[in-house]
């Protein structure tokens, strides 16, 4: 059964979700000072599930990129 977190992971593309990091991070770099430490944290909270995700999709990447190389030297 898929939780409501992986079911999200695979909704969204990394290029998506690498967007949304880079903005959360400048809009923590650049506006911090104005930002309760609630919304700092909802902010961080965000970035790590979409660091998550990026991680994932990349990781699932290097395994099929590893997958399709090894089929190639069985054929040879």
């Amino acid at each position: 059964m898929k939780t409501k977190k992986n079911k999200e992971a695979e909704i969204e593309s990394f290029e998506n979700a690498f967007k949304k990091l880079e903005t959360i991070m400048h809009r923590l770099e650049n506006e911090i000072p104005e930002y309760s430490i609630d919304r700092i944290l909802e902010e961080y909270e965000e970035g790590v599930r979409l660091l998550k995700i990026c991680r994932d999709k990349l990781r699932d990447a290097e395994l099929r990129i590893e997958k399709i190389g090894t089929e190639d030297e069985g054929q040879k």
